[in-house]
């Protein structure tokens, strides 16, 4: 997946960054199809669970294209970022609670209903190995960014709280989990 892509043309002025990207979609920017995204995801197998992240898979992907090809402002090119952080950590949720029903499933054992994301985190990293140690405190670390969607929990102004760097890792840690994941 392309990489959030920002230009500093004035470091002394923000506003200036990404001044240099065209304000309108030039021509289509076709993304790939939720059926290419199940394909890729083919490793989950709940179905409504694959195709739901296939679709915010899209999403993402949209919300890249966007970023990558539109001048954004600052509040929303902070935003933006936050809600790469949290669709990324809701796939990632999504994908750790299937797997772990799946494993459980495989054992005889049931899922009790929806699991909070920490408990998932430790199940996924300490009995069923699906992550490993860095993956399992970046996950940490993102539940709580995404559990900043409570606009009164925020202790800080959000126009400025999340970056592109912040939403590039998590899009790579992303990657990285699936790719950990394929059959």
């Amino acid at each position: 997946m392309e990489l959030l892509k920002k230009s500093v043309l004035n470091k002394a002025d923000p506003r200036k960054d990404n001044s240099d990207k065209k304000i309108l979609f030039a021509k289509d920017r076709h993304l790939k199809t939720a059926n290419a995204y199940k394909e890729e995801w083919s490793f989950i197998e709940d179905v409504m669970t694959r195709e739901n992240i296939a679709y915010q898979m899209q999403y993402l992907e949209f919300t890249v294209s966007l970023y990558n090809d539109y001048q954004i402002y600052l509040t929303i090119e902070s935003l933006l970022c936050k809600n790469v952080i949290v669709t990324v950590g809701g796939i990632i949720e999504a994908a750790i609670y299937d797997l772990i029903a799946s494993a459980r499933k495989k054992l005889g054992l049931k899922m009790d209903g929806r699991t909070d994301f920490t408990v998932l985190l430790g199940q996924a990293y300490h009995e069923y190995r699906f992550i490993d140690e860095d993956m399992r405190h970046y996950l940490h670390e993102l539940r709580k960014t995404r559990n900043l969607v409570h606009l009164k929990a925020a202790d800080f102004q959000e126009h400025a709280a999340y970056t592109v760097d912040q939403a590039n890792e998590s899009i790579e840690k992303l990657d990285r989990f699936r790719q950990g994941l394929k059959k």
